[in-house]
């Protein structure tokens, strides 16, 4: 789509910078994000925030059946006119029975992102693969690697859940209106294996042992019992590999001390 072509869409419509509003003008960049869905879980793909449809198209031109999710009731009548399946509604707002395809894409805005990931992974028994746009601050939340400063619960938490992938970086040029930052593409899938069930109590420590930055374990572990550990409590959690923390959690996430009540 070219700038132009948008603006006679668009007329008098404002971009709303707090949605993130940032629209892909580079066809090439929608087939190449459009590649990636894999047709192993079905042709059935749901898309978070189509706006005018340029990653839509490329979907269906391979045989995909796309139902889009959009907030923004001008993109969902313009949508709706060039013949789209959509949904005019928030996303984190759909019923836990919503039926999900397996597969959900979409170019996430920054102030949403975390909320709908934390959406996918709570329906990953329904929601195979994802492959979404985020900014590139936000993407290096879910890849990175210990002793770095974006290393988080988070980091920990999806790639125990996940297989994922830094698939391909976006300039700001190729969005208009342009933002101010690099956006990258990440692809995950399901494991079927993974090392740990994950339930709301090994959240919780995970949580838990991120709950102050720049703390040690010994520090914000204080509400456990941690003298069967052989982990060195003077380490932070920043700097444990993902089997380190299964293998504290294994030790000690089930036995937190009990709370002390006033009487």
């Amino acid at each position: 789509m070219k700038v132009e072509e948008i603006k006679k869409i668009l007329g008098d419509k404002f971009l709303s910078k707090a949605r993130g509003q940032s629209l892909l003008l580079d066809e090439n960049i929608a087939r190449k994000f459009a590649d990636l869905v894999s047709l192993a879980h079905g042709r059935r793909v749901l898309e978070i925030g189509p706006g005018l449809g340029i990653i839509t198209k490329h979907l269906k031109n391979r045989g995909f059946e796309v139902i889009g999710v959009e907030i923004d009731k001008y993109f969902c009548s313009y949508l709706r006119g060039i013949d789209m399946n959509v949904i005019c509604e928030d996303f984190l707002k759909l019923e836990e029975d919503f039926s999900f395809p397996e597969v959900v894409v979409g170019a996430l805005p920054f102030s949403v992102s975390l909320p709908i990931l934390q959406k996918i992974k709570n329906n990953r028994d329904k929601i195979k693969e994802w492959v979404f746009v985020f900014q590139k601050e936000v993407a290096e939340r879910f890849t990175s690697e210990p002793g770095r400063e974006s290393y988080s619960s988070l980091s920990i938490l999806f790639n125990i859940l996940y297989n994922i992938s830094v698939e391909f970086e976006i300039k700001p040029e190729a969005f208009f209106p342009k933002p101010d930052i690099i956006s990258t593409v990440l692809e995950g899938t399901v494991k079927e294996n993974p090392i740990i069930e994950v339930d709301e109590s090994f959240e919780r420590f995970l949580r838990d042992i991120f709950r102050f930055k720049r703390k040690t374990l010994k520090n914000n572990l204080f509400d456990y019992n941690i003298n069967r550990v052989s982990i060195d409590l003077k380490r932070r959690a920043e700097t444990l590999e993902m089997e380190e923390v299964v293998q504290l959690y294994r030790v000690m996430g089930l036995i937190k001390k009990p709370e002390i009540r006033d009487p």
